[in-house]
């Protein structure tokens, strides 16, 4: 019994620092975004980590602070949703490295709602990535992606059998682990690769207790013979 509410108090204590570490991000994004609102370079320059802060101010030409920072602040509220949802957030093993991943609409300038037959707003899907340094959560490299609805899918999550597939496995794939399934004789993965979803049948013997979502995995697999989204791997292994 003392055992178990050991192990208990370490798992809560544990669950109590990711929490405050994943709300430590969401302020420093919601902190970001105030900046640019705001205009205020030097506020959101604060933010970045030491990579990045070097990136945004090197190179600038002399006199030619002020026309630079304009059209950052106009390019960078232009693609970064204001109003977001978190999907997930993935913390390395070492505790020292992150990445938040959020969901947002983005409006769409009038010229380009007319030139591409663009509708007011466009889902984007933000990476943030955040390291520590010097104790201090700072953030990293961004990315954008579009989250179109309706993004090429596996028709469904009925992986069948291995004959079901082509005899030898010849893709490599791998994605970022969007949602998880548990099935009789393994785990079936979803992953995202580029702009579009694919599912990967993971036998219980190279099943890892790491393929969480939002995990990076990479997978030697073999094709389904009529669903080109969905694989039956051979073997999966975590990329860091």
């Amino acid at each position: 019994m003392r055992l178990f509410l050991t192990l208990l108090m370490g798992a809560m204590a544990t669950m109590t620092a990711f929490g405050q570490a994943e709300d430590t991000f969401r302020k420093t994004y919601d902190a970001y975004i105030a900046g640019l609102k705001a205009k205020d370079f030097q506020a959101i320059v604060k933010l970045r980590t030491a990579d990045q802060q070097k990136e945004l101010t090197e190179g600038v030409p002399p006199g030619r602070d002020a026309a630079y920072h304009a059209a950052f602040f106009e390019q960078s509220l232009q693609v970064m949703p204001v109003s977001y949802e978190v999907r997930f957030v993935k913390l390395s093993k070492d505790g020292n490295h992150a990445r938040m991943v959020l969901v947002g609409m983005v409006p769409v300038p009038v010229e380009a709602q007319k030139e591409a037959n663009l509708p007011p707003e466009q889902k984007v899907r933000v990476t943030v990535a955040f390291a520590k340094e010097a104790g201090v959560w700072k953030m990293g490299e961004l990315s954008f992606g579009s989250e179109a609805e309706d993004s090429a899918r596996p028709k469904d999550l009925q992986m069948g059998q291995r004959g079901d597939y082509s005899a030898q496995a010849n893709t490599d794939i791998g994605g970022e682990i969007q949602r998880m399934e548990k099935q009789a004789a393994g785990t079936v993965y979803v992953i995202r690769v580029v702009d579009e979803e694919d599912a990967v049948f993971v036998p219980a013997a190279h099943v890892s207790p790491d393929f969480v979502v939002g995990a990076v995995v990479s997978f030697h697999a073999a094709k389904h013979a009529k669903d080109p989204l969905k694989y039956w791997a051979e073997s999966a292994a975590l990329v860091e």
